[in-house]
């Protein structure tokens, strides 16, 4: 079929966001405008004028991560649990041209002007929690996000953003954090895996979750980690220590995972916040 001229010079950029236009054409959806919502971790596209979502993984190791994505939101969307779904009757396809996977979700409206309420958020995240437990996907520890994290960050080329101080001072905490961690035991169950205000949506039907790339077993509170206050309060039994420790722990892994990407501006606000975080936080994590 024809192709739409703002269609064709959107697919002649980037791998990623030719592989969403590759994989729009397959399924025959008609494209007029395709936004690019996000081009970091994943390129995301939104498919307009279809109420579609694109996630390519474009990067090693994605295309795994994805497809366990995708299996977990379905089993989720299939017990009604609060998520963005999958669109139905789709599975993760390959881009003929690129060979990159693509998966595809419905898309819903958000208002990124409103905030939700922490314990709006830790129901809602109580529900995911419920639903998780019903599924049978298998999931990784949380231990292996961390692992992923330790080889970045002592990979000179990927930090190099990060300066020669803060990068030996961020070395050191994760380090130690993470010795500290294998000293400690803990019930596990089946999580989100980074439950953060980036990764819902504020829909006219209420709270909906998105990524579940980073969906894994651990202890409740690497999840309340991402929390407020008043959301973590919404939980029963929260071991107050072992979440301040895993605070800490998280933001010297998110620390990482902003400084590797730099290069984007936002990226660089968040790694400063979390880097400043840690130094505060550090010396006092038991």
């Amino acid at each position: 079929m024809e192709q739409d001229p703002q269609a064709a010079r959107f697919e002649a950029t980037t791998p990623g966001r030719r592989a969403a236009i590759d994989v729009a054409n397959q399924l025959g959806l008609v494209l007029d405008e395709p936004l690019l919502i996000q081009e970091t971790n994943n390129t995301v596209v939104w498919l307009r004028p279809s109420p579609t979502i694109a996630k390519v993984g474009t990067q090693e190791g994605r295309a795994e991560t994805l497809i366990r994505e995708h299996d977990v939101a379905s089993a989720l969307a299939e017990r009604g649990a609060p998520i963005a779904p999958p669109l139905p009757g789709v599975e993760p396809m390959r881009a003929r041209e690129t060979g990159l996977v693509v998966t595809l979700w419905s898309r819903l409206d958000h208002d990124p002007d409103v905030e939700a309420d922490g314990p709006i958020v830790g129901r809602s995240l109580i529900r995911i929690h419920e639903a998780l437990d019903e599924c049978d996907v298998p999931l990784p520890s949380f231990r292996a996000g961390l692992e992923r994290t330790r080889i970045a960050l002592f990979g000179d080329l990927r930090i190099a953003a990060l300066t020669p101080v803060d990068r030996a001072f961020l070395r050191a905490a994760f380090t130690d954090l993470k010795s500290r961690l294998d000293e400690r035991t803990f019930p596990e169950q089946r999580l989100h895996g980074e439950p953060h205000a980036g990764n819902y949506l504020l829909t006219p039907t209420g709270l909906r979750w998105i990524d579940f790339e980073d969906a894994c077993r651990g202890p409740v509170e690497w999840d309340l980690a991402f929390l407020p206050a008043d959301g973590v309060a919404t939980f029963k039994d929260v071991d107050v220590d072992l979440l301040a420790f895993l605070q800490t722990l998280n933001s010297a892994r998110v620390a990482t995972w902003c400084w590797v990407q730099a290069r984007f501006p936002e990226m660089r606000r968040h790694g400063e916040h979390h880097l400043a975080f840690v130094r505060n936080a550090w010396p006092k994590a038991t």
